[in-house]
């Protein structure tokens, strides 16, 4: 069942997803190249629910909290590249508390445009397993662009079609040209929003002399409203090092390390991301751990964004001898924005682990916080 539930999600996300990908015709998302590309991305999440019965002995008396953070950072020019990632969990209940950190950062040297030398760090906490760190390096082949100018280009060049302010969808040369200015660094966006309006102009595809306060005011929205990063390419990668597991007791061994992963904009307002990763002891390959996922974000009307995703890990003899767990989770959740950074969740979970005797479903309402 739990593995008929994640075959379920791919199929219908690669279903969703191709479709998009063959409509884009010549000009795809993914081919926009920016000379660099910076990513720092941080969400954290939080619920808290307390209540106290009727009796004074407190039998009825419920406490549970929760505290998710993920962060995501990214930078690739043409000969260099860094990425840190990292997810903590924080979770309490009358029985107790658990506490759970995963992060890796790696730096990378290119030799051609796509392969590349790389060194990983990798670090794995938790209250319920202990503490354990790799130290990792090897080769690698792929690139991860930014590809949110692009998609931002196309999204203002659908809605100044809608309010007429656009008589023709514009040249695939035109929408690189928007995307670049896009892109840059420097010019504020009013700044953007003139140099966009004098590109635009410069087709001659809008009618009259000059774009209408409706099309400029179409711009600014949104340029103010980029939402999350968009991100296309692959990455491959096999390494060598050493993974240590230093609590609750120590222990070194060789490890080999292989890592894929995928990321594509089937359209300007979605983002499919899939990754697998497999550690081995290399004395010991029957002792090994293996992550698999894929997820699914689109960008909805009115504010709002909807995401899907599975996750399945297998852990066989590593973190604890002569036992095998694996593990699914399913979720899927609507987001959106309140006011300012903080928006508003519906999240729906299901897990399953061995040993468990159902699945665990669960519906929580959160606020979330957007800091940078």
């Amino acid at each position: 069942m739990n593995r008929t539930m994640c075959r379920t999600l791919v199929v219908m996300l690669l279903a969703t997803s191709l479709p998009a990908i063959a409509q884009q015709g010549t000009l795809s998302i993914c081919d926009y190249e920016p000379p660099e590309s910076r990513i720092s991305d941080l969400g954290i999440q939080g619920s808290f629910n307390w209540s106290d019965g009727p009796y004074a002995d407190g039998r009825n008396r419920a406490l549970s909290a929760s505290l998710v953070a993920d962060y995501e950072g990214l930078f690739s020019s043409g000969a260099f590249g860094q990425v840190l990632n990292a997810h903590t969990e924080v979770r309490g209940a009358n029985d107790g508390w658990t506490a759970d950190l995963s992060g890796a950062g790696s730096l990378r040297a290119f030799f051609t445009s796509d392969l590349f030398g790389v060194g990983v760090v990798g670090l794995d906490a938790s209250t319920r397993t202990g503490l354990g760190i790799d130290l990792t390096g090897g080769v690698g082949t792929g690139r991860f662009r930014d590809v949110s100018p692009l998609a931002q280009a196309i999204l203002i060049q659908n809605a100044l079609l809608d309010i007429g302010e656009l008589l023709a969808p514009v040249a695939n040369d035109t929408l690189l040209d928007l995307a670049q200015i896009l892109g840059e660094d420097g010019p504020t966006d009013d700044e953007k929003v003139v140099r966009l309006a004098e590109r635009l102009i410069a087709t001659e595809l809008v009618p009259g002399t000059e774009i209408g306060v409706r099309g400029l005011l179409a711009i600014e929205k949104i340029l103010q409203s980029s939402g999350e990063t968009r991100l296309c390419g692959r990455d491959v990668q096999v390494r060598l090092g050493a993974s240590a597991i230093l609590l609750p007791e120590f222990s070194l061994a060789a490890t080999g390390v292989l890592l894929a992963r995928f990321a594509v904009v089937p359209d300007p307002v979605s983002q499919f991301d899939s990754s697998v990763e497999a550690k081995s002891r290399l004395a010991r390959p029957e002792e090994m751990s293996i992550e698999a996922n894929v997820s699914y974000a689109r960008f909805l009307p009115d504010g709002w964004t909807g995401r899907a995703s599975c996750r399945m890990t297998i852990d066989r003899m590593w973190t604890k001898p002569d036992a095998t767990v694996v593990s699914y989770v399913a979720s899927g959740s609507l987001t959106t924005k309140v006011f300012g950074s903080v928006g508003l969740s519906l999240v729906g979970n299901a897990l399953y682990s061995t040993g468990d005797e159902e699945m665990t479903f669960s519906l929580v309402v959160l606020l979330e916080a957007d800091l940078f």
